[in-house]
């Protein structure tokens, strides 16, 4: 009977769900109403990863940096409480690391038990995230660092800029760029490249790695035995692609 415990405790399964690149508050995001639709993509998932960029604040449409992090703060806290998620993991992204909201976001962490914040990546089981702001280019974790520090004291642009992007980004410039700097296979390789560095061992120790960041949505593209998912970008015409994933729990 011991026996038959245990071994149901090890086949008992969680299931999540992982969400990139909303994008909220930009103009050219559809990130809130793609929100409100999360719960056709959720089936049975209890565990949510936000896995970077939720919050645009660069692009933001608030008048104030303070206001778009009040907002962002307000979401996710309405967030925790709503009921739907036992666990929610905040995994920051280049556009939403700013060193004022990152501490902002790890004191409400602090309160609420269920909520948890990464900086730069997770391990859950046999399941990997990180944004992926790594597949820029073939980074060293000093080359992240030094990135991330750039945008962690990032200003929000002014109205004119706000305006030029908008109309840049309508003619549809930012979408042919993503696609032609984030080809599949270049972009995994900088993922792997970035990977082999900061865990070594994944590649025994990893059935799926999730991220994000190149607005490039797909699923099950295998490399040395690992399946890698992107889940897309609530930035209008891009592609949304939230994605479930189930990983063991650990035996009691």
């Amino acid at each position: 009977l011991v026996a038959l415990e245990i071994a149901t405790k090890e086949m008992e399964m969680n299931h999540g769900l992982v969400v990139s690149d909303l994008h909220l508050f930009s103009r050219r995001s559809d990130g809130e109403k793609l929100w409100t639709q999360i719960d056709q993509h959720r089936g049975n998932a209890e565990i949510l990863i936000l896995n970077g960029d939720t919050f645009d604040f660069r692009w933001s449409q608030f008048s104030a940096e303070a206001e778009s992090i009040e907002a962002a703060l307000a979401w996710v806290e309405r967030l925790t409480r709503d009921g739907r998620w036992k666990q929610i993991h905040y995994i920051f992204g280049n556009h939403d690391c700013l060193d004022e909201f990152t501490r902002e976001l790890r004191q409400l962490s602090a309160e609420r038990q269920m909520l948890e914040c990464h900086e730069l990546h997770l391990q859950l089981g046999r399941c990997f995230f990180l944004h992926g702001d790594c597949a820029n280019s073939r980074m060293t974790p000093a080359d992240l660092k030094r990135y991330r520090a750039s945008w962690s004291k990032d200003r929000p642009r002014g109205a004119w800029s706000k305006a030029l992007y908008d109309g840049v980004d309508a003619l549809g410039v930012s979408k042919v760029f993503h696609e032609l700097y984030f080809p599949r296979e270049r972009t995994i390789g900088r993922i792997v490249h970035h990977l082999n560095q900061v865990f070594p061992e994944w590649r025994e120790q990893v059935d799926h790695c999730y991220f994000g960041h190149t607005h490039q949505p797909f699923s099950g593209e295998t490399h040395e035995g690992v399946a890698f998912h992107n889940t897309g970008s609530g930035i209008r015409g891009m592609g949304f692609q939230p994605l479930c994933f189930t990983t063991s729990s650990d035996p009691q």
